[in-house]
């Protein structure tokens, strides 16, 4: 029963650090966009790090009412949690990882430094 307990508490350490690190990357996504003038993009990843904060707070009200809920709490009650609310934030999350690792690579394509033409030349496109 102890082995299951720390698995779960692991569980649940694991939801606000993965959001706090998908939030801070959303965030350096909002400043890299704005530094290079890509508002669309600033404004999506500024959004999608406001429905990140939502769902972290939904899941932590609704462990929170898991937690001081007088029931009785077994293994099939704390899986069928985990399932319902740990598993589909660290999907969101890591979708919204990826989206902003493909922002970000988007930055970087299209930065070239000062007196550089950020297109290739004629003789290399061909």
């Amino acid at each position: 029963m102890l082995v299951y307990q720390i698995l779960f508490g692991l569980a649940a350490i694991s939801v606000p650090a993965v959001g706090l690190i998908v939030m801070l990357r959303l965030l350096w996504t909002v400043y890299r966009a704005i530094r290079v003038s890509r508002f669309k993009l600033a404004a999506i990843s500024a959004l999608a790090f406001v429905c990140l904060v939502a769902l972290t707070a939904v899941v932590a009200a609704v462990w929170f009412g898991y937690a001081v809920a007088h029931s009785k709490k077994d293994i099939w009650s704390d899986l069928v949690l985990l399932l319902f609310t740990g598993l589909p934030f660290h999907v969101v999350s890591y979708a919204l990882w990826r989206m902003a690792r493909r922002f970000q690579s988007a930055h970087e394509v299209r930065v070239a430094p000062p007196g550089v033409s950020a297109e290739a030349p004629e003789a290399a496109r061909r």
